[in-house]
C-alpha cells in the first residue's frame, strides 16, 4: 500500500488535514478548487451558513463532474466513429492500390 502524504489546507476558512497517496501538488489543487467553489457560492449569497455554502459548492462540483463525464462519453464515441472511418478509408486506399 502506498504511503499517505499528509497536508494541512485551508478550505472555506477552516483548516483540514488531507491524507492521500497523491502528490502534495495534487492535494493542493483539489483543496484550492473546493475553496474557490465555496468562495463563489459565498459571494453569490453572503448570508449562507458555512454548511450551506459547502453543500452548494459540492452540488456545483458534482454538476461540473457530471457534465464533464457526459462530454467525455460524447468525445469517446466520436473518436470511435472517426477511428472506424479511418480504418475504412485505409482499407479503401489499400484496395485501390492493388488495382
Amino acid at each position: 500500500m502506498p504511503d499517505k502524504n499528509k497536508l494541512v489546507v485551508k478550505i472555506g476558512g477552516g483548516e483540514y488535514t488531507l491524507a492521500s497517496s497523491e502528490s502534495r501538488e495534487y492535494m493542493l489543487s483539489v483543496s484550492d478548487l473546493v475553496d474557490k467553489k465555496m468562495q463563489q457560492v459565498s459571494c453569490s449569497d453572503p448570508t449562507l451558513s458555512t454548511a450551506n455554502i459547502a453543500v452548494l459548492a459540492a452540488v456545483n462540483l458534482a454538476d461540473d463532474y457530471i457534465r464533464l463525464k457526459k462530454n467525455e462519453q460524447v468525445l469517446s464515441k466520436n473518436i470511435l466513429a472517426y477511428t472506424e472511418k479511418i480504418r475504412a478509408l485505409e482499407s479503401e486506399v489499400e484496395r485501390l492500390k492493388r488495382r
